[in-house]
């Protein structure tokens, strides 16, 4: 049965989310042996692969980890895309910012995926409250949007929290497209229900190969503006 984690297991892993999702991703250490690991404590047979949330701690580490190590960095969309993908298909395990201390934390990846795009999600929203506004991307035709990951067959209009995040996607058939501020209250008024009326998603800050977080518009209202409902949207 397995127990409950301590308040300093918690703490160590939400502060080591925290870090990924603010440095935009993670260090592995590879060596001879392939990727740095040590055996789980409890069950021998799954590997935790180490991973650190900065460049100096895993440089500290790697001669003690690897032989003839290296350093390699994970890009967030790599991370949540390819690398904890991978682990969990081989049943291993993440063991977050090791110190070679045998109480040290582990992590599912599944779990360690979720909670990184939790607390994405978090700051994207926290950032667009305290500018009032969204960037999008549109032209005459109208704004940018992309295949679903969330519900095949139906999109999502990708929006950013700066100009530059938004206009870093402005090329191929979006290169017609131009970066619009979007006040919140414009945002709710127009495009919400235009997007609840098509089955569409809000997609937060898209990362190539890794998506976006896709909220529908009830969900993005209820982030955003909490005394909304989808019966306001429906009645703009």
């Amino acid at each position: 049965m397995q127990k409950s984690p301590r308040i300093p297991d918690l703490v160590h892993r939400e502060r080591f989310v925290k870090r990924v999702v603010a440095g935009e991703g993670a260090y592995i250490v590879s060596g001879e042996n392939g990727w740095a690991s040590v055996p789980f404590r409890l069950d021998p047979t799954r590997d935790v692969v180490l991973v650190w949330a900065s460049r100096s701690e895993a440089e500290r580490w790697a001669d003690v980890v690897a032989v003839s190590p290296q350093v390699f960095a994970a890009p967030l969309p790599v991370l949540l895309s390819d690398v904890l993908p991978m682990l969990a298909t081989r049943r291993c395990l993440v063991g977050p910012d090791w110190s070679s201390d045998p109480s040290d934390p582990v992590m599912e990846p599944a779990d360690l995926l979720e909670r990184v795009w939790r607390e994405r999600t978090e700051q994207f929203l926290l950032k667009i409250r305290s500018a009032n506004e969204v960037w999008v991307l549109e032209s005459a035709a109208g704004p940018a949007i992309l295949p679903s990951q969330r519900d095949i067959g139906h999109e999502f209009v990708p929006i950013w929290a700066e100009r530059e995040a938004a206009e870093f996607h402005i090329a191929g058939s979006w290169s017609v497209k131009r970066p619009i501020a979007v006040s919140l209250a414009v945002f709710r008024d127009r495009y919400l229900p235009y997007l609840e009326q098509r089955g569409s998603f809000v997609g937060l800050d898209p990362m190539p190969g890794a998506g976006a977080r896709e909220l529908t518009a009830s969900e993005f209202s209820m982030r955003v503006f909490p005394v909304a409902t989808l019966a306001q949207l429906r009645a703009v």
